[in-house]
């Protein structure tokens, strides 16, 4: 019996690499968008929180992997962006996979988007 899982992903737009932790699959769509949501707070540290992100911008691709938030470093669009996405997955695995809590820390910019991107798996 196959079940859906969830990874959370983010795309370095200035190294041009890819961000996820090892073995993050998550059970909820919840759980994936909180992680990216700290993967990204995680490149603001990096990069000194010059990154813009457009919370303006438009959710894209399918089911299979949702792009839902896009950055760029100093505002400056003719660069690669950096963005957020949700891969789901099929797991046949039947294995505990961890949880992730809210971030206290999430701005209201943060709860918009988490929002948003929630409905879509409705």
């Amino acid at each position: 019996m196959t079940n859906t899982v969830y990874q959370a992903k983010a795309g370095d737009g200035f190294k041009r690499t890819g961000l996820k932790r090892r073995n993050s699959y998550f059970n909820t769509p919840q759980e994936a968008i909180v992680e990216a949501l700290a993967l990204k707070e995680k490149m603001d540290v990096i990069y000194n929180n010059e990154i813009q992100w457009d919370y303006q911008g438009k959710i894209t691709g399918s089911f299979d992997k949702i792009s839902f938030l896009k950055g760029y470093l100093r505002g400056d669009r003719r660069t690669k962006p950096f963005y957020l996405q949700i891969l789901s997955l099929d797991s046949i695995e039947k294995s505990k996979l961890p949880s992730s809590s809210i971030s206290k820390k999430m701005n209201s910019e943060d709860k918009k988007i988490f929002n948003k991107v929630i409905k879509l798996f409705r």
